[in-house]
């Protein structure tokens, strides 16, 4: 375990110093993404690879924003960035539906949107609970 410990608060040292750039131009190409047409995206060969993408993403970003906030910074903290991820997917979805074109707004992008984070959170919180 101490191991695992002293390899996980490397890693976290270094991501430190570029988490908050990471995390926004993460967060300013997932809102470019979200608001133009894009084709041409490999597939799984189901109806459901978008919401995979979706659910990808939004994994990605709470990660992200763990990291730039501050890693060890306690369960609330995690779970305030978590609603932000939430809320962000909910807002980019509404966006789609009402004032772009050629995007529609989808319930089940932002259904994967949440649960992406949701997953996230879980991870991040098991993460926090080893480190303590």
């Amino acid at each position: 375990m101490i191991c695992y410990r002293q390899t996980t608060t490397k890693l976290s040292l270094v991501l430190n110093k570029l988490a908050i750039p990471v995390a926004v131009i993460y967060t300013l190409v997932l809102i470019t993404l979200s608001l133009v047409r894009v084709n041409n995206m490999p597939s799984f060969g189901t109806d459901y690879d978008d919401k995979f993408y979706h659910l990808a993403a939004y994994f990605i970003l709470m990660v992200l924003w763990y990291f730039a906030v501050g890693s060890g910074s306690g369960k609330k903290r995690i779970l305030n960035i978590a609603l932000a991820c939430i809320v962000f997917g909910i807002v980019i979805e509404a966006i789609q539906g009402k004032l772009i074109v050629n995007r529609v707004g989808d319930l089940l992008d932002a259904l994967a949107n949440i649960v992406g984070t949701i997953i996230a959170t879980f991870v991040v919180l098991n993460r926090e609970k080893n480190l303590s």
